[in-house]
């Protein structure tokens, strides 16, 4: 009888807040945000292999030693005794390139997915250090929900759950690699450690207040006008009704809030361009993420 394969789901996210410090010393940019997951998803299936092994759906153009899937892998591997396999297959939903740390998603799933394939009990390794040294989003797929990031993002303080959502996720078809976002805000050093419009919106959040009023990205002033397929798809969403529209992360992908599912769902059918991808999506609590991630 062959063994049933275990799968796990890989959420996306969208940043509620982002506000950009300034560049540090390091060379890294110090930032203070505030991560959601929503229910747009990869899946990675896990079978026992004497090897390890890696397959990707709807990756094409990415080496294998560039994945952050098959890095999670190896570097978990090397962290415990000889003789780890597993067959692993990537099947990818979330845009590459968007916003929505699908990568980083895919890395902190390969972490959890494997210590349970391995049987390696929750108090055995410590997964927050594997997870930043793989990006500065993957410690937050560990624990999903609503949480503040800082630092380069990989320093997470879990915040009180956003009230339940509908949006519309949109990607416009164009890429805005990363490194061209922090350019563009061409920001000088700085020391400064917090940024008072993330901690009045943590306050918003803690008070259980309208959470849409209140986002913001700093990436926005930037990208939107260099961008002009991003600014029509947050146009876009807003002529649909939105009650606010934002760039998640560094771009491409834009998001919309909707009073409700329906209006959600017929924005999301009305899509402008045959060259977006639409999404419709709610977000995720905490424990609708971790319930949601073995399906």
């Amino acid at each position: 009888m062959t063994e049933q394969p275990l799968r796990i789901r890989s959420f996306a996210k969208i940043n509620l807040a982002l506000a950009v410090l300034g560049r540090r010393p390091d060379g890294y940019h110090a930032i203070q945000t505030v991560f959601q997951s929503i229910d747009l998803y990869d899946e990675l299936e896990f079978r026992a292999s004497e090897r390890l092994e890696l397959e990707c759906e709807n990756l094409p153009g990415v080496a294998r030693g560039d994945n952050l899937v098959w890095k999670a892998a190896t570097l978990l591997a090397e962290t415990l005794p000889a003789g780890r396999g597993a067959s692993i297959v990537l099947r990818k939903k979330i845009p590459p390139g968007a916003g929505l740390g699908g990568g980083s998603s895919n890395a902190a799933a390969a972490l959890v997915g494997l210590c349970r394939l391995w049987r390696i009990p929750a108090s055995g390794i410590d997964l927050g250090p594997l997870a930043a040294r793989l990006g500065s989003d993957v410690p937050f797929f560990l624990s999903g929900g609503t949480a503040l990031g800082s630092g380069r993002g990989e320093k997470i303080e879990a915040l009180p759950d956003a009230p339940a959502l509908n949006l519309v996720v949109i990607f416009p078809g164009i890429e805005v690699p990363t490194s061209e976002a922090y350019r563009s805000l061409n920001l000088a050093l700085t020391s400064a450690t917090e940024d008072n419009r993330i901690q009045s919106f943590c306050g918003r959040l803690k008070e259980g207040r309208n959470v849409p009023t209140g986002i913001f990205n700093d990436f926005e002033a930037s990208i939107l006008p260099a961008y002009p397929p991003v600014l029509q798809a947050a146009d876009f969403l807003r002529r649909q009704g939105a009650a606010a529209v934002l760039l998640s992360g560094s771009g491409s992908a834009v998001f919309g809030f909707f009073n409700d599912e329906e209006s959600a769902l017929a924005a999301s059918r009305a899509k402008a361009r045959e060259t977006w991808r639409v999404f419709p999506a709610r977000t995720l609590s905490r424990t609708e993420y971790f319930q949601s991630m073995f399906g």
